[in-house]
């Protein structure tokens, strides 16, 4: 009887090499070698994809691109508030640079202005005023001739007018209501 070929993998031909002893207690029993027939190499047929999988394909890429699109998006809004926002700061920092500078020029005007002020209340008196009228700006004083007196009464310029028109009943209840609104606001 001849020997049946069987095809052995190379992995199992490898794992019985690596039990046989060679001496000690065992007998001499020589393996049965098999002829190892590598196995034939497919070839691949180059299939096209499915349309379902090409569709999972082209939306898995999509949604990919979407996603970088996404969080592109986000750093550039994120970059863009953040220049917004040393922008602004760098504003509000010049700005108040600028009003500490105006309030200091305040300061200094307004200590300017009261010593001033001081100067001319010390050279206002009549005879200084007098003096430069006469001396500087060639006035002189007025002929008696050229003096005229008004007098001017203690009242008040206002004219007052009755109000006459009104019917004898509508006075009463109006004359106590405005009586007391008029008295509320009346100075005493």
């Amino acid at each position: 009887m001849a020997a049946k070929k069987t095809k052995v993998s190379k992995k199992m031909y490898q794992d019985a090499k690596a039990y046989y002893t060679h001496g000690g207690a065992a007998y001499d029993i020589e393996p049965m070698e098999e002829e190892y027939v590598a196995p034939k190499k497919k070839k691949k047929k180059v299939q096209k994809a499915k349309p379902s999988v090409r569709k999972n394909l082209t939306m898995q890429g999509r949604a990919n691109r979407a996603y970088s699109i996404k969080v592109a998006l986000v750093l550039g809004v994120f970059f863009c508030g953040t220049l917004a926002f040393m922008w602004s700061s760098a504003m509000v920092t010049s700005q108040r640079v600028e009003t500490q500078k105006y309030k200091d020029k305040l300061a200094d005007l307004k200590s300017e202005n009261a010593i001033l002020a001081i100067d001319v209340a010390e050279q206002m008196d009549l005879d200084t005023v007098k003096q430069i009228a006469t001396e500087k700006l060639g006035m002189v004083e007025p002929q008696p001739y050229q003096i005229q007196y008004i007098d001017v009464p203690e009242q008040s310029y206002t004219i007052h007018y009755k109000d006459d028109t009104e019917k004898p009943e509508d006075k009463n209840t109006e004359n106590a209501l405005v009586r007391t609104i008029v008295g509320l606001f009346k100075k005493e």
